[in-house]
Formats: structure tokens, sequence, C-alpha cells
């Protein structure tokens, strides 16, 4: 025990050093981040598709998609998806309402997959057009509100066009409404961005925001619910020289969550927990198996004679056991005296108890016992009455039709 003890002041000086409050910057506290990912290539293309009121809820996509489905039915249907990102995204984008599907932008209803694979990549960059540096980061501010933020820097390649623009959009991996409908990468929340400079070699650096507010108008609770979510930052526009509207970058990730970016000391707490529990689940263990090794046995049977009496057969463990003393409940009163005996490990020890007369009851006897490393205890056990004993010749405790049976334990 003492070995143990010691291995817990051990673990716990190594893991309260590591454990400090969340990082904070400014009147913000740092909750999780992860890099930005690398720009996906030109190949992987945005499929955006509108779900009909009554469904089917499932579209079929591709490897090479990034899928945005949208919901626009909240008000027909009382469903507590969101649907206002939806009637803001056809709208500026002049989308008639029969229009369902679009690959990088462009109208694509009644394409295979294939076709609309063709179609998006008619409208992507043919090179590189700018890069973008940061991370993504969940953080809280003073009123414990969580919020996204994109601490950036963005250069363009070549001259981008006026009108281009980044989209943020948030989707949630597998979204269940309260009516039971469910669909996969449901858009939550949508912002467009224009705060960067458009000019060839010019550098923006800058910090972009998705308001706790917005965040929660959506439906997205990130500290209630971490896990399920991505985020895609997508620039369309055009280059100088090319008035094709196109999909001109794409980053697509999940958003970071804390064991993310677990540092040692994030995982000290948990893993000095996991060994403590084993530590005292071993010495439990330990414990229930020198004291099933150290307990005494005990039998016990009528034996027949003039007066009635309880032959006793102790089988010791592999502990020295003081046996203290042995009495019977009212009405059985025993003759004589019981002196003190002592059995050496592994040994077995016999002995009578006689009682003053017979009784037309259950004899209820209580033994007294030390046993050495495991303590004290009285043991409880029942001999059947003993009316019997003229048709069977001695009766043991154990064995006679249950009518008797060991007590367990009752340490003191």
């Amino acid at each position: 025990m003492r070995t143990q003890l010691c291995l817990i002041l051990v673990l716990l000086s190594l893991v309260v050093a590591p454990f400090a409050s969340p990082e904070e910057t400014g009147s913000v506290s740092l909750v999780a981040s992860k890099a930005l990912p690398e720009q996906s290539n030109s190949d992987t293309i945005i499929h955006e598709n509108f779900l009909s009121l009554n469904g089917p809820y499932v579209t079929e996509t591709s490897p090479d998609m990034v899928l945005l489905s949208w919901w626009e039915w909240s008000e027909e249907t009382n469903s507590d998806w969101p649907d206002d990102d939806a009637h803001s995204r056809r709208g500026e984008l002049g989308l008639e309402d029969e229009t369902v599907t679009l690959f990088n932008e462009e109208q694509g209803d009644n394409l295979t997959i294939e076709e609309g694979l063709a179609l998006g990549r008619q409208h992507s960059r043919d090179q590189q057009v700018l890069t973008l540096d940061g991370s993504i980061d969940i953080v809280s501010n003073e009123y414990n509100q969580w919020f996204l933020r994109f601490p950036v820097e963005m250069t363009p390649l070549v001259n981008l066009s006026e009108n281009t623009v980044l989209y943020f959009f948030v989707t949630e991996d597998d979204a269940t409404d309260n009516h039971g409908r469910q669909a996969a990468h449901l858009v939550r929340d949508m912002k467009p961005e224009i705060g960067f400079s458009n000019s060839q070699g010019n550098v923006t650096e800058t910090v972009w925001e998705i308001s706790s507010e917005h965040l929660l108008a959506a439906g997205i609770d990130l500290e209630s619910n971490p896990y399920g979510w991505h985020i895609t930052l997508a620039f369309f526009g055009e280059v100088e020289g090319d008035d094709t509207n196109r999909l001109l970058a794409l980053y697509h990730t999940s958003l970071p969550t804390r064991w993310e970016n677990s540092t040692s000391g994030d995982l000290a707490l948990p893993i000095f927990l996991l060994i403590l529990s084993s530590v005292l689940a071993s010495g439990a263990v330990s414990s229930a198996m020198k004291r099933e090794k150290g307990m005494p046995k005990l039998n016990a049977e009528w034996a027949v004679g003039e007066l009635p009496t309880a032959h006793f057969t102790f089988r010791s463990g592999n502990q020295k056991v003081t046996l203290k003393s042995c009495e019977a409940e009212l009405p059985w009163q025993t003759k004589g005296g019981f002196k003190t005996k002592r059995i050496a490990p592994h040994s077995e020890l016999e002995f009578s108890l006689r009682f003053k007369e017979r009784h037309d009851a259950d004899c209820q006897i209580s033994l007294s016992l030390e046993v050495e490393e495991l303590g004290s205890w009285t043991q409880y056990l029942r001999l059947s009455d003993p009316t019997h004993l003229s048709v069977k010749n001695g009766q043991s405790v154990e064995t006679y039709e249950r009518e008797a049976s060991n007590g367990e334990p009752n340490e003191s």
C-alpha cells in the first residue's frame, strides 16, 4: 500500500504542473486551433444541392466534390434547420426556383455525377492564383461565448476581379431536424467576405470572424456539440484577362476540437486517472485474492447422543486463525464454557459443542474469530431442528437439504 501511495504522489506532482487555463489573447481565450489545410487541387469542385421539400434527402456525390446541401423549407415544414442562407444563396446567384444542382456555381440539373464533374472543372482555375496561410481558431470571449476566428495572410498571385468573393460555409456532417429528416453536409451557416486585396502581390494580413450570434442562430453550438462539423473556404471570381467566373481557390477541413491539438499536459489528467484506477483496481483484486486464500472454512453437523451435540470441523487458510468464542442464541444453551483455540495455517481443528436440552427450533450459532492480516469478524451459521436425528445419523450444516448454511462474515 505504501508503494501505491508513493506512486500516486509522484503522479500528482507530474500532473499539477502542466495544467493551466486556456491560452488567452487579448479579451478572448483560445479553445482549439488548427492550421488551414493545403489548397485543394483544381480537380476538386463544389457540388451544391438544394434539397426538395418532400425528399429524398440523400445526394449522390463523388470524392472529387465538396458537397453542400441547402434546405429552404423551414417555414413550410416547421423544421429547426436554418433556411435563410439557402434563400440568400439562391437569390445572389439569380437562380430559378426549379434549379436544384450547381457545380462550381454552374447550373447542372439532370446531369450525371461525371457530367457534373466535367462542368465544374470547366469553371475551375487552371493554375494557383492566390495563397492563404493561417489558422482556424475556436475562441471564447469574456461571456464564455464561442466563435470562429481566422487569423490569415492572403496574397493574390495574379490580379483578381473586383467581384471576387470568399465564402465561408459551415456544414454539419450528419444533420437531423426536429422531425427526423436527415441530410449529409447540411449548410448551417454561410458568410461572404470581401475584406482582402485583389491586386497581385499585395499581402492582406487580417483576422476574419464568424460571431457566436451568427453560429448560434444557425444551430451551431461548438461548446456542447464540438464534433461533426466542416468548414469550407471558397474563393469565386475572375482573374485578369479572363471574364469567366471560376472557383479560384478551395480549402476544406473539419473544425478543430480540443483533443485535436492536445499536448502531453492536456493528456496528463486522463492518463493519471487511468493509472490511478488501475492501481486501485489492482489493489482491490490483490486484497480480494489474499482474503479468499486466508479465509477459513467451517462445517457443522449434529451428533447423536444423550444430549444434543454439534460437531464442528474448522479448516484454516494460509493465515493463522484464533477462534475466540462460540455461542448459541436462545432458546439453545451450551453446556460448559468455550476455550480460545488457535489454529495454524493450512490446519484442521475438530471440536464439539454440547447443549443443555433439545428444542424444536433451528440452532443459531455465532463464532467470533480473528484471522491474521485480515482482521476480526463474527461468523454465523444455522443448524436445522435436530428432531430428524432418529432417522439420519448426523447431518451436516452444509449438506443436509440446504436446511443450514454458512453465514457471511460480519467484520468488526
